[in-house]
């Protein structure tokens, strides 16, 4: 196993001290007694797939500019796992791309040596906020994204900043640099002016033999390799048919993947921006049997025709309690449930287990390292 010098410090990932087949075995006897818990019964349990990549798996990370203790001089990496204000230096960081442990220590050298402060979100004040990198591990293709506050006046520094990154020797290839300002009190990555330094405002990653345009906030699954093993897993129950609901569809991976197998696919998203992204992945992939719907789900679904299954893929909080209320007097016969939370995922299988029963339920590691599982249930109606 592999260490990094901040691991004890590093609210990061927690489990880099741990063989990785006792990883797997604690998480899925975790997993496994929270459906106890809840009282859901899986008819066939197939077990846990290991990630393909153990190291440098990630293709984004958020990093936060700041300092390891108050007063310390200006620092770039992850907040505590206990200090949520400190911020340590993860320059050698084991999930992360390789790449970008590089980026990080070129970034935080040369604001260091500009002097320039960083955000204090306590005061609200202070110039850098957030650095985000995001890699296309099939295709080589970088983004960086700098966040700062509204002040105009360091535009050159950061622009001298984006040259030099161009000069780095990397394994990928940088085809975006972008400098966002926001003035929010909220310690998270958010963009109210954008200006593109060099190359685009996205990157271009595939899954399978499906390529997807990514734009800086824009969600793509953050183990490019082990999504192909989560869909793949989820296309197992997707035979062919004439229709199909892609619920909670993001931008558009598993509508994409579908659409090799179903005439008709009806995928709906919240999300504006993440609509128009799949919109736009689907048209550069040459599929016309997706239509996209931005909006609620449940009302969305009322206006349209009865599929022949449902695939869900919701956020960590799960179904909303009105999807559930839905899908329960709607009867299907079967629905693809892809989740990142066990524990909402066993709770939304407690409120329909009347209806519907758990077929199968496959464990897939996306996350090695970390505490965090994603899941591929299929429910089948009573």
């Amino acid at each position: 196993m592999e260490l990094c010098s901040v691991y004890d410090k590093c609210g990061g990932c927690n489990k880099l001290d741990i063989a990785y087949e006792d990883q797997l075995k604690e998480k899925e006897e975790h997993s496994l007694q929270i459906f106890k818990d809840k009282e859901v019964k899986i008819e066939n349990y197939k077990g846990i797939k290991p990630s393909p990549e153990l190291y440098h798996y990630r293709n984004k990370m958020e990093y936060t500019f700041g300092d390891e203790y108050k007063g310390g001089p200006l620092n770039l990496g992850m907040k505590g796992r206990k200090m949520k204000f400190n911020v340590y230096y993860t320059k050698d960081c084991k999930i992360a791309d390789n790449d970008f442990n590089d980026i990080l220590i070129y970034t935080r050298e040369y604001f260091k040596e500009l002097g320039f402060s960083h955000r204090n979100y306590r005061s609200h004040i202070g110039y850098l906020r957030h650095l985000s990198l995001r890699s296309g591990k099939n295709t080589g293709q970088l983004m960086v994204h700098l966040s700062t506050d509204l002040t105009d006046e360091n535009d050159k520094a950061v622009e001298t900043w984006a040259e030099g990154l161009q000069k780095l020797q990397l394994d990928g290839k940088i085809v975006s640099i972008i400098h966002s300002k926001t003035d929010r009190k909220a310690n998270v990555l958010q963009v109210d002016e954008m200006r593109v330094l060099y190359g685009n405002d996205y990157y271009i990653d595939k899954i399978d033999d499906l390529e997807f345009k990514i734009g800086p906030m824009s969600f793509f699954q953050t183990n490019t390799k082990g999504a192909e093993v989560l869909y793949n897993t989820a296309l197992e129950y997707a035979e062919n048919a004439e229709k199909v609901f892609d619920l909670y569809s993001g931008t558009g991976t598993i509508a994409s993947l579908l659409s090799k197998k179903a005439k008709k696919i009806y995928a709906v998203e919240l999300v504006e921006e993440a609509v128009q992204a799949a919109k736009e992945n689907a048209e550069k992939n040459g599929i016309n049997n997706v239509e996209f719907h931005a909006g609620d789900v449940k009302e969305i679904v009322e206006k349209l025709p009865e599929p022949d299954y449902v695939v869900v893929d919701p956020p960590r909080v799960g179904l909303h309690k009105n999807v559930v209320k839905y899908l329960n007097n709607k009867k299907f016969d079967k629905i693809i449930y892809v989740s990142c939370n066990p524990t909402t995922l066993a709770e939304n299988l407690r409120d329909m287990k009347k209806i519907y029963k758990v077929k199968e339920l496959t464990f897939m590691d996306m996350f090695p390292h970390t505490r965090h599982l994603e899941s591929v249930a299929l429910l089948e109606k009573r």
